[in-house]
């Protein structure tokens, strides 16, 4: 991530990964908020594309979701 206002940042993070892998970004902020809102640490992340909304969903069963758009990577 990179902001002229926040800085620069990038994290990794220990995954299950089913399919292809690949790169992808989101605004920082909008993706806490809805990382916070769910109720555990384990969680399930479904996408198609890194230009296509992706949903996060708890593990063990609560019915909740979180959508949020992905940003385009400038290379």
């Amino acid at each position: 991530m990179e902001s002229p206002d926040l800085g620069s940042a990038k994290e990794s993070m220990a995954a299950e990964i089913q399919g292809e892998s690949g790169d992808i970004a989101f605004n920082v902020k909008y993706l806490m908020d809805g990382l916070k809102a769910l109720p555990n640490n384990d969680i399930q992340m479904q996408l198609n594309a890194s230009t296509q909304p992706v949903i996060f969903t708890p593990l063990g069963g609560l019915k909740m979701t979180y959508l949020v758009m992905p940003v385009q990577i400038r290379q």
